[in-house]
């Protein structure tokens, strides 16, 4: 887990320098060293190591290639084929594994990367990641919204090769170190596609807009460019439309009042 956590700070480090390269015309805040997102791709991998050491067992002791051998056996030209030594398969169990043996990697890889990775990999990647580094609920799962599809893709890509190695051909007490040296690159894919969390903070703080947008604030109504807005005559404080237009009748009738005192007073 420890190892983990520090091949996930180098490879999030080396996708924050190569970053910070390409964007070296904006100010030195956005290319400044993002210690929190460090952090967060630290503690992120130290829990998934913990549920790797707990899942992969399960998943070779119910992955035997069972499933992908009864799939093989439903196609006999394609299953006589790779038994008897057609095809890349059954180059590879001159080793002296069967076809079986393959299957059973092959079903543990995808376990791995279509139940494990969907479902509790990327919801514990984005819901903990953006906590620490201070996204709401809201923002956290748009980030994800974005970005979700793109790094499936890249995922299985990268992923179903290196997990099949890792099923096939290494030992079982060497699987997780494995993995977690695989992971610095994978990191570093990761860290580039999604580990800034900056746009959907600043992005959600400019959504918030005040609830009546005033542009031209009037005092005493003779002010240059002066609009008066009859239906926002006091805004925010009358929301009910009824209050608000008694509101405005009675400063007009107070208008015309002051209106004809002054009258009379001139009169006089």
């Amino acid at each position: 887990m420890i190892t983990g956590g520090t091949l996930a700070v180098a490879g999030d480090a080396i996708a924050q320098s190569s970053t910070a390269k390409k964007d070296n015309n904006d100010d030195t805040s956005e290319t400044r060293y993002d210690s929190r997102r460090a952090l967060s791709f630290a503690v992120f991998d130290m829990c998934y190591r913990a549920l790797q050491h707990v899942s992969f067992p399960v998943i070779v002791a119910q992955c035997q290639g069972q499933y992908l051998g009864g799939a093989l056996h439903a196609l006999p030209p394609l299953y006589a084929a790779l038994s008897q030594g057609s095809g890349a398969l059954a180059a590879a169990a001159t080793n002296g594994h069967d076809l079986s043996y393959y299957l059973a990697a092959m079903e543990q890889t995808l376990a791995s990367q279509l139940g494990i990775v969907p479902f509790l990999y990327y919801p514990v990647f984005f819901s903990l990641t953006g906590f620490i580094q201070g996204l709401t609920a809201s923002q956290a799962l748009d980030r994800a919204r974005e970005t979700f599809v793109p790094l499936m893709k890249r995922n299985l890509l990268f992923w179903i090769p290196v997990q099949f190695v890792q099923f096939g051909f290494v030992e079982e007490g060497l699987q997780i170190p494995f993995l977690s040296v695989c992971g610095l690159g994978w990191t570093f894919i990761l860290s580039v596609m999604a580990g800034s969390t900056k746009s959907y903070g600043t992005s959600a703080a400019s959504d918030v807009q005040p609830e009546h947008e005033i542009d031209n604030y009037c005092i005493h109504g003779n002010e240059l460019n002066c609009e008066i807005d009859p239906d926002h005559l006091l805004p925010g404080v009358f929301e009910d439309v009824a209050v608000q237009s008694q509101a405005i009748e009675t400063i007009d009738e107070a208008l015309d009042r002051e209106t004809s005192d002054k009258y009379e007073v001139l009169v006089r």
